[in-house]
């Protein structure tokens, strides 16, 4: 039998979230993956290359596919269909979490966050355009090479900051207040993960749709200041990806305190 395929966005940068769940579905599940970037460039060939020495056995593959763009997305699906012919898992990981509009904030951040009031509409424009519309995008693109597939998944990269439930209960002025537009994205896409697990079913009675928070990971996505490892942070994407049949499906989770009593633990998050 041929190796399962999964497509990873935003998976160029080895020390992200993306490239650690390419690397366990490749070494430990025996994928092939593809990792998906915003553009081709040296670095997402390194990557590549680095993944195969670190023993992934069933290809390695790259694909151009800049989520903000509807064309960019549409050539990254016809470029699978044609070298595979079908999908079997897709992680929705890129995403913003500033507008790249505003570098005096993006480069500053956390040191200087933009206030709730100074937010604009193109700021939050701009944040959806990735981690929202693009996901529609990419789903609508690949939903039928995933149709074909034994035991589709998607995985929805998310955060607990996009649980109603766990933002109502944090104090005012907590950090990830300065993130209004990301974290209104997050709730967004987790609705999403909501609407499209009870609407795929009809093109496979398989498909899966889930979301799964990494948790507040160390890396160049947060300036390395999270606290857990992209191996911890991608474990529920990995567990989310490889779903047995009788696995949930348009759920939330999480597996570290205090969702759970220890790392690895996966749980259900309030929405």
């Amino acid at each position: 039998m041929s190796a399962p395929i999964a497509l990873i966005t935003g998976a160029n940068r080895t020390d992200g979230i993306g490239y650690a769940a390419a690397r366990q579905l490749a070494i430990q599940h025996g994928f092939t993956v593809v990792l998906g970037s915003r553009t081709l460039s040296p670095a997402l060939d390194a990557a590549a290359k680095q993944l195969e020495k670190e023993g992934a056995k069933n290809g390695v593959h790259v694909v151009q596919i800049d989520v903000g763009s509807s064309d960019s997305v549409k050539r990254a699906a016809k470029e699978v269909s044609e070298k595979f012919g079908k999908l079997d898992v897709l992680v929705n990981n890129a995403a913003l979490s500033l507008p790249p509009s505003r570098p005096e904030y993006t480069d500053a951040w956390p040191q200087k966050i933009l206030e709730f009031t100074e937010h604009t509409r193109k700021d939050f424009e701009e944040v959806f355009a990735v981690n929202v519309f693009g996901v529609v995008d990419t789903i609508n693109a690949f939903a039928p090479l995933l149709a074909k597939s034994s035991s589709p998944r998607i995985v929805n990269v998310s955060s607990s900051v996009g649980s109603l439930d766990f933002e109502s209960a944090l104090p005012a002025g907590h950090m990830g207040g300065s993130l209004i537009a990301y974290n209104t994205s997050k709730a967004a896409l987790n609705m999403l993960t909501v609407m499209y697990s009870k609407d795929l079913p009809k093109l496979n009675p398989a498909f899966k749709v889930n979301s799964g928070c990494p948790g507040f990971t160390d890396t160049s996505f947060n300036k390395h200041i999270g606290s857990r490892t992209p191996d911890e942070g991608a474990a529920v994407v990995t567990w989310l990806a490889t779903l047995p049949e009788s696995g949930p499906t348009g759920g939330f989770y999480c597996d570290y305190p205090p969702y759970s009593e220890k790392n690895g633990e996966f749980k259900a998050l309030k929405w």
